[in-house]
Parts: C-alpha cells; structure tokens; sequence
C-alpha cells in the first residue's frame, strides 16, 4: 500500500524544542495562559488549513505529543515570565502557601518568539483515499469514527476543539472509562460524555455510521448508558468549581466568544463543522 512518506522528500532537520504536553505541566493545574493558547491554536490552525487543502491531507492524530513547541531567547522568556507572573500565594492558619511553584525552565509565556510545529505524519491519510479507519486517540477522536461514519479533514478539527479546551482548563474533555463492572465499554463513556456536554447525536447523522448500532438504539438513545447527566460548555469553562473556573487571564466578556470558537470545532455532525479556514476568521483567535 502506498503510503503518505514515500510521497514527501525528507531531509535532515535539527529541531530545538519540546513537545506540548511538557509545557502545560508547568503550570498550575496544567492549563496555558489564554494568550498562549491563542497562539497554539491559531499556529496550529494555519498548519492544518495547509494539509488540509494545499496537501490533501488529515493528520488523523492531532494531540499534545504531536505538537512541537520551539522557543527562542529562552533565559529572557524565564526572567519575563517571573516578573509578569509572580509567585502566588494563599494564607491558610497563619501561614503563607505558594500556589505556584517557580521552576527555572523555559515557559511559553513570551509569545512572540513561540512557533508551532505539528509533527509525526505517520497515520495520517488522503482527504480523497483513506489509509486506514484506525485513526485518532480515543479521547479526541471525532464521533463520526467511533461510530463508522464517513470522515474526512473534520476529525483534525474536533480533535482540535477538544486540544484547546485541554491547554486552558488543564482537563481532557471527553474522556471515556470502562464501568469497572463490564457495563458499559469506553467507547460507550466517550460517547456519553460527548451527549452531556454538547448534545444529542442528530438522527440522521447516526443513520450513516455502520456501528451505530454497537451504541444506539432505535430512537437515538444509548444502549448501555442511559442516565445521562446533561452539563454544557458554558459550565465546563465558566464554572464555579475546580477544574472548571474561568481562566483568571479571560474577561468574562470574552467567554461567550470563546465558545462560539469551540463550538465551531465541536459539531457532532461533521457537515457544519468548520474549517480551518473559517476558524482562523474567527473572532477570538484574533482578539
């Protein structure tokens, strides 16, 4: 089978950076300041729009392992970052307690010399010739796969969606676990977790994945899952407790933009779900 390296030069290159999830564990509760992941997104949306039409190709596995982070100047980027954002503290019984531990490594704080590199190619696919169904880690995997349903250049943007919830509020959006009892599988929880937090899944779009069945039954509900308890974005990113506080560095004004943003990228059916193209038009990337 002819595969996507035999169809690209390569050439050896040197590369100065670490990979995404190694910066987001620096800070505290793993979620990146909102100009930082502003940044990413947007650099990661230029990348995919570039496979997406100018390459015919899907990365299929967009997630932090595969996104490189190259930062220039990094002894001026420690020194910024420390006198942008000092150590804080709380005071419990009299005591002072550091809430964020200072950690003489480079932080991504100093955006202007902060570039993306999405890397490893190795499943990814033709938009017009698929490669393999096997495709995305199951945590951001697009509901049109878990279901057998036709994909295409949509799966990189929910996955995306999915990404950038995961760089500000630190959480992984739709994760999905066995019942411990056998009841339901994780496919089952993802799934679940998708229909809590954006919705329920349009029958017609149901009607087309040849393993629906495996989840559904005939009126669109779960099979093993059925108490659902319904939550929404707004609540995961304006909440009132932990891990789902408004990031300190986002206005309140700026949160209905912001997910708007996401919803673009999170549309259960893939048909309405945006580009790449239309998102990096979008209001808050570019704020």
């Amino acid at each position: 089978m002819t595969s996507l390296r035999e169809k690209f030069s390569q050439e050896s290159r040197k590369c100065v950076g670490e990979v995404l999830i190694k910066a987001t564990a620096r800070y505290e509760d793993g979620g990146l300041p909102v100009k930082v992941v502003k940044v990413i997104t947007r650099q990661l949306l230029l990348g995919l729009d570039f496979l997406h039409r100018e390459c015919g190709v899907i990365h299929t596995d967009l997630k932090p392992t595969n996104i490189l982070l190259e930062l220039e100047n990094l002894n001026s980027t420690i020194s910024r970052y420390l006198s942008e954002f000092p150590v804080r503290s709380d005071s419990r019984n009299g005591a002072t307690i550091p809430l964020r531990e200072v950690i003489p490594t480079p932080l991504v704080s100093e955006t202007k010399n902060l570039h993306v590199r999405i890397i490893d190619l190795g499943v990814a696919s033709w938009t017009e010739r698929h490669l393999s169904d096997l495709i995305q880690s199951p945590a951001l995997r697009a509901p049109e796969v878990t279901i057998g349903a036709p994909w295409g250049t949509g799966v990189d943007i929910w996955s995306l969606g999915c990404l950038v919830i995961e760089l500000l509020q630190g959480i992984v959006l739709f994760s999905g676990e066995a019942s411990s009892k056998g009841t339901w599988t994780a496919e089952d929880d993802h799934l679940a977790r998708i229909i809590e937090t954006i919705g329920q899944f349009p029958s017609s779009f149901i009607e087309k994945g040849n393993r629906a069945s495996h989840f559904f039954d005939k009126q669109g509900n779960l099979l093993r899952i059925p108490n659902l308890k319904p939550t929404s974005l707004e609540r995961l990113v304006d909440g009132q407790t932990k891990p789902f506080l408004r990031a300190s560095d986002m206005p309140k004004a700026e949160v209905p933009i912001f997910i708007d943003f996401i919803k673009g990228m999170l549309e259960i059916d893939p048909g309405p779900r945006k580009s790449a193209a239309e998102l990096l038009q979008h209001e808050w990337v570019n704020l």
